[in-house]
C-alpha cells in the first residue's frame, strides 16, 4: 500500500517519546494508541528526540549544510584549500613547525 505519508504535529511527536521514555508505554501500544503508522516511525522520533532535533523550528542538519553551501564539487575544492592554508598560516603564527604541521595532514593522523 503506497500514498501520502501520514503527518503528525511535533506536539504529538514530542507527547508520544516523552510517553515511551517515562516507561509507561511500549512502541507498540503507542502507535495503535495514537495511529503511529509504525515502530520504525517511533524510533524515529526518539532518536531525534534524544538528539535535541525533534523541535518546533528544527535546524537544518550539517550533512545538508555542507551538501547545499556549494554549487559544486569545485567550489567546495577551492574552500577546503584555502581553509587549509588559513589553518596552516596561523599554526606557523603560534609557532609551530613546517613538520609538525606536515604530519598533522599525514594519512596516519586522520585515522
Amino acid at each position: 500500500m503506497s500514498g501520502t505519508p501520514k503527518k503528525y504535529s511535533i506536539e504529538l511527536k514530542i507527547q508520544v517519546v516523552e510517553l515511551y521514555l517515562s516507561g509507561t508505554s511500549n512502541l507498540g501500544q503507542l502507535c495503535k494508541e495514537y495511529g503511529i503508522s509504525g515502530k520504525r516511525i517511533l524510533r524515529e522520533w526518539i532518536r531525534k528526540y534524544k538528539a535535541g532535533e525533534l523541535t518546533e523550528n528544527p535546524q537544518p542538519s550539517e550533512q545538508w549544510y555542507w551538501r547545499n553551501k556549494f554549487k559544486n564539487k569545485e567550489d567546495e575544492w577551492e574552500y577546503l584549500k584555502l581553509e587549509n592554508e588559513y589553518l596552516k598560516k596561523k599554526l606557523l603564527s603560534q609557532g609551530e613547525s613546517e613538520e609538525f604541521i606536515a604530519n598533522l595532514w599525514s594519512s596516519k593522523n586522520l585515522k
